[in-house]
């Protein structure tokens, strides 16, 4: 055998080798560009490419061109995406009962949520979103509280009564609204800037650092610190992909997601401030608001919200628990 045969020879091992142990990671985003989840999954993709050595490449979808977050949990299903970062409460499309996220005064502080997302409770509730439906949730955590943006100033009581709320197509939020007295209108996300200067809807509500892109506070300039719920984010992975890869390329994903859960909270929280100014500098009353009565309600809607099936019995006070 020549040098030369030699050498090939050679190349085509590590070339085997190479193919053997290299992996394609086709990561998704279904918000906008450099929204908190664009940002949290720029991030992620970094960290799994630095952290495999560049075993692992990341190929980032951004933007909406692949549709919602529930329309590519579907294709991640089926195999045809393998990763997906977005908003937690999207979580509830296939597994019903983390819709208790989206509950009102649920978590009482960003540790909570944290816990929550970390706990055996939690592994108990996407099991069969792991098992049945083959997505795996590797990580999440709290971002910031979600607020409310009001056309009119709201009265001193905290009441909510009579007032038409926007609201996302996910039941809780309807039952969440309906309890605290509004009237919920679903209005997709993009529309709401037109439904609150229409007045199709008298006010909205979510997180700052996502409400200021869609520019709530211009036409809804009252602006309530409800703080009510805790926005989310969640990475996902289809679990056949999962289990394709090494144990030690597994590792790297999930504390990879762990670490990217915890940057979307750190850039949230340090974005918030500076956004609530910006929406100050335009006009808008930022107030502070006593939630008591907020409180009170949503407490009181939780029995009717389990007798409804938006999650399991008894599983808010689990979480209360924690």
């Amino acid at each position: 055998m020549n040098i030369k045969t030699t050498m090939l020879g050679a190349v085509a091992a590590c070339a085997m080798a190479f193919g053997v142990s290299a992996e394609t990671l086709t990561l998704v985003n279904s918000d906008a560009i450099d929204s908190q989840m664009d940002r949290m999954n720029k991030h992620f993709k970094g960290l799994v490419e630095e952290r495999s050595g560049g075993d692992i490449t990341v190929n980032y979808i951004t933007g909406t061109q692949l549709g919602t977050p529930p329309q590519v949990m579907d294709q991640m299903a089926t195999g045809s995406v393998d990763a997906l970062g977005t908003a937690g409460s999207w979580l509830s499309a296939y597994a019903p009962d983390t819709a208790i996220m989206t509950w009102g005064f649920t978590f009482r502080d960003s540790d909570h949520v944290f816990d929550f997302f970390r706990s055996e409770l939690f592994q108990d509730l996407t099991t069969d979103m792991r098992e049945k439906a083959g997505i795996r949730v590797l990580s999440g955590g709290p971002t910031e509280p979600r607020i409310v943006f009001m056309n009119d100033e709201l009265p001193a009581d905290g009441s909510f009564d009579g007032r038409k709320m926007r609201i996302p197509q996910i039941p809780s939020y309807l039952g969440l609204w309906s309890a605290l007295g509004a009237q919920p209108t679903q209005v997709a996300w993009g529309e709401v800037y037109l439904g609150l200067n229409t007045g199709l809807v008298d006010g909205a509500e979510g997180p700052p650092t996502a409400a200021i892109s869609q520019r709530f506070h211009e036409v809804a300039p009252n602006v309530y610190m409800t703080n009510h719920v805790w926005a989310s984010s969640a990475i996902m992975i289809n679990e056949t992909k999962f289990q394709s890869m090494s144990a030690e390329h597994q590792e790297i994903l999930v504390s990879a997601a762990e670490d990217a859960a915890k940057f979307a909270f750190d850039d949230a929280s340090a974005r918030r401030d500076e956004v609530l100014d910006q929406m100050r500098s335009t006009g808008a009353t930022v107030r502070d608001y006593d939630t008591t009565a907020l409180q009170a309600a949503a407490r009181e809607g939780v029995a009717k919200a389990e007798a409804d099936g938006l999650w399991s019995a008894g599983l808010f006070e689990k979480v209360q628990a924690q």
